[in-house]
This record gives structure tokens, sequence and C-alpha cells, in this order.
């Protein structure tokens, strides 16, 4: 059972709302069956090629085994994913919830497989000190590729944990034990859910008999973070040059308020060896 309500694009005041009370929301048929094509064939393309590069794609600390496949970088991989992170509706809700000068912290792929172990559980605001602050730093933008199911791994997250001062693995003296109960968070494909960084979560497990299940994941941060990408060593200079001034900012090629916002792809000149 979906316990997190679910609103059409129309209806997205009502959905910021909803977002502003519970840190978790479902917007539906963000994309249709033609985008949804169109980002498929670019998962395919990146898996093929990070394969063909020999870069890994399972078997990382944070999964219990090598099943699921995780595809990093997506902003340097295609167009098609760049398009995502400037996606209106996407773009609206960052704004909405971290300010205009938000960044791009990381954009990634998880793909479950059957038979998959369920992830840590974990916060993405996990790297803050403790007791965290009671505004939102960050906010994460799953785009749901396949449908989400409780069998086929959707992600799953802690009830209430969105109002706590702390992640899962906290031991201060402080510290409100909760029930450690999660529930799926299950939608259709094409549909985005929006998580503030203070929710816990995981990967859930995969119990299906053969069915996978791609989520896409863009984390978006207040200005003042470090990204969790480096994306002045990785983004190659011709997808710079091509990226709107608007995605240019999101990655941090630009300045703060107090230094007056401006746009500087030309700036990067220094190559690492």
């Amino acid at each position: 059972m979906n316990t997190i309500s679910t609103f059409p694009v129309e209806e997205l005041a009502a959905a910021k709302a909803y977002l502003k009370q519970h840190g978790l929301v479902i917007i539906e048929s963000v994309l249709d069956q033609v985008g949804l094509a169109r980002v498929r064939d670019a998962v395919k393309r990146g898996v093929e090629s990070d394969r063909k590069a020999d870069i890994q794609l399972q078997g990382f600390a944070f999964d219990p085994d090598d099943r699921n496949i995780r595809l990093f970088d997506l902003v340097s991989k295609d167009r098609t994913f760049r398009d995502l992170v400037e996606h209106p509706i996407a773009v609206d809700l960052a704004s909405f919830w971290l300010g205009d000068n938000f960044l791009l912290s990381n954009f990634s792929g998880n793909i479950t497989a059957p038979g998959s172990g369920a992830m840590n559980m974990h916060a993405d605001a996990g790297y803050m000190p403790v007791p965290w602050p009671p505004y939102p730093i960050a906010l994460n933008i799953a785009w749901a590729i396949d449908d989400f199911r409780a069998d086929n791994g959707a992600t799953r997250y802690v009830p209430g944990s969105y109002h706590m001062q702390h992640g899962p693995d906290y031991a201060g003296s402080d510290a409100i034990p909760i029930v450690r109960e999660t529930r799926p968070i299950q939608c259709k494909a094409g549909s985005v859910f929006v998580m503030d960084g203070r929710v816990w979560h995981q990967t859930g497990p995969n119990t299906s008999k053969d069915q996978t299940r791609t989520g896409l994941f863009a984390y978006y941060t207040r200005s003042f973070i470090r990204p969790q990408f480096n994306w002045f060593a990785t983004v190659p200079d011709e997808v710079l040059q091509e990226s709107s001034p608007r995605l240019r900012e999101m990655l941090g090629f630009g300045s703060n308020d107090s230094a007056k916002s401006a746009d500087y792809p030309q700036l990067r000149k220094l190559k690492f060896h």
C-alpha cells in the first residue's frame, strides 16, 4: 500500500504543499511514452559504454551484493539526461525547496535486478553534522523509468524520518528511537518522486523473478554545499559549451549572490594528469 499522495502535473502547487508537510511526494505522468523510450535508450547506451570502458557498474560498498547496476556521471553521458536535470518541473521544485541558486550535486542511475537485496538505510543529508538544520538543504528528484513496485526494488522509506534531526546511524545521547518500519514508494513509469534530503530511505530488495527496475536520481543541494560529483573534472568541454547557462550554474560554473551570478565556462583551463 502506498501512503504517499500522488498529484498530476497540473497540481504542482498542491504537490509542493504536501512535500512541505511530509518530505515526500509523487508527481505522475511527467514523462510520456516517447520520453520514456528516449531515456531508456540513453540508459542502455550508458551501460554499454561504461562496460566497454571497464568502468565499475556493480558491487558497490553500499549494496549488499553485486546484482544491481549503478550508472554515474549521467550529465556527461547524454543530452537526454541533461534535459531531465533541466526539466521545468525539476527546476521549479528545486528552486522552491532550496532557493534559486541551488546546485546539482549528483545524478546517477540505479537498475535493480531480480534477487538483489536492500541497500543500506541512509539519508542523503547524512554528511551534515547533527543536529541537522530545521530548513531543507537537499532534494532528491527521482525519475521512475519503470514502474516502481514493492517486488521489483522500489525505494523504501521510514515514515516520520523527515522530522528527525539526524540519520539512521546516529547514536548520540539525544537520539530518539523510532520504529524501523519501511514502506515502498510505488509509482508508475514516467512519474517522479520528490524526497527531502532528511528522509531515511534505501533501495528495496527485488524479489521478482524476472523484472528489473530503473530509476534516475537527480540530487540537488543548496549553493553552499560542496557537490558529491566533481563536475569541473568530469564534464567534457564540448558538453559544457553546448549546455545552457542555467545548467552551467547548476554545475557550479558561476558565482553566488554575493559575487553577482555570472556564467564562466571559459575559465576552466587546468588539466589533470
